[in-house]
């Protein structure tokens, strides 16, 4: 599997319901492993067990094959699902987990989909997704500032339109109203799309405004389906609720017609979700503060050729590319010294001569070793 792979929903029909036991409430320390946020779960009294939430997707839970094996679960039945795009469905084996605890809050009966492990760097330690459809009795707070997972009972306030919005759930999947400029849409909040901060549909980026030329950056896989991702800046304004991105960088195309917010814009946020009143309630708990790549002098200053990779800067960001391959986003960590965004435990350094210019780049590569490419 290619680095820069997506995460997107497991589609399936029928209506599953848990019994959730012991505690009223929970909270969950939640760490991330590359892009994904990741809780502790025991499974049958066993484990634990390292899953991440996917608010994408509709079933209570998927789990690895091989942690099903481990578990000695057979199969109960089948569900046919894919991507939101609908093309290429697949048949999945579904087993009955006794127990799931999370916490001190136990839910009972869980359904979970079996599927193949997932591998590569942005799924490093990840057994398995717990989906929407498990909360539906607890009031689900990710906190994503606070690095917490909650659970409790109760409701939230009415909406207000600002930080406490409607939203529908059709298909165990909470969409929202945002507005770009002066349009209005519907759009999944889906902190399993670890691809873009927005992912919109390539129709409805033709009738947007755009403050960049598109580029390429890469290719995203679903469950079922492979899509080439390109990125762009707006130059409209995104709104939700009472939250603006101004001039925002967005991927497209969407693998549905509807926009879709991933999770590089909800970790700016801490959110909590009643999902039997439908409602979701937004804190930003400090302005948001993402690592931001070089810009102006300092694109000049790394930009150039280095043995077979190229940095270049667009979007008042910098890239990385290898002959006929991919561009490839960097997020700055230190002065010289930067991430892949698609690879987070990548890293590239920048290396100074004596009069302060850069002469070479040095690559970590997976092996540990350092790949050295003088400047040309």
């Amino acid at each position: 599997m290619k680095p820069w792979m997506l995460a997107i929903l497991i589609l399936f029909t029928g209506s599953l319901r848990t019994n959730a036991q012991g505690l009223n409430s929970a909270t969950v320390p939640m760490t991330f492993q590359g892009p994904m946020p990741v809780v502790e779960v025991m499974i049958n009294g066993k484990g634990p067990f390292h899953f991440t939430i996917d608010t994408g997707a509709q079933m209570q839970a998927s789990v690895d094959s091989s942690i099903i094996g481990q578990l000695n679960l057979k199969p109960n039945g089948q569900v046919r699902g894919g991507d939101p795009s609908g093309r290429d469905p697949i048949v999945f084996d579904t087993v009955l987990l006794d127990s799931l605890s999370l916490g001190g809050v136990v839910f009972r009966d869980v359904t979970a989909i079996s599927r193949q492990p997932r591998t590569g760097p942005t799924f490093p330690g990840v057994d398995g997704i717990l989906g929407f459809g498990l909360f539906t009795d607890y009031l689900l707070t990710l906190d994503y500032p606070g690095k917490q997972l909650k659970l409790a009972r109760g409701e939230l306030s009415l909406a207000n339109g600002a930080n406490i919005l409607s939203f529908e759930n059709p298909h165990v999947i909470p969409i929202v109203e945002l507005s770009i400029g002066d349009l209005k849409m519907k759009a999944h909040i889906d902190s399993g799309n670890i691809s873009g901060k927005f992912m919109l549909p390539a129709a409805l980026v033709d009738k947007l405004k755009l403050a960049s030329e598109p580029i390429t950056v890469g290719r995203a896989r679903t469950v079922s389906n492979e899509i080439e991702i390109k990125e762009v800046r707006l130059t409209d304004s995104i709104k939700l609720g009472s939250f603006e991105f101004n001039q925002p960088t967005i991927t497209f195309p969407a693998i549905a017609d509807a926009v879709n917010i991933g999770l590089k814009t909800l970790r700016e946020f801490s959110l909590t979700f009643d999902q039997k009143n439908r409602r979701v309630k937004l804190e930003r708990t400090s302005n948001p503060t993402s690592v931001t790549t070089a810009s102006g002098s300092a694109d000049k200053e790394y930009s150039g050729r280095y043995g077979e990779r190229t940095i270049s800067s667009e979007n008042d960001a910098l890239y990385l590319q290898r002959e006929d391959g991919p561009k490839l986003r960097l997020t700055q960590v230190t002065k010289d010294e930067y991430k892949l965004e698609a690879v987070p435990e990548a890293r590239l350094k920048f290396v100074r001569d004596e009069n302060g210019k850069i002469k070479e780049l040095q690559v970590l590569n997976r092996s540990g070793a350092w790949e050295i490419s003088k400047r040309q």
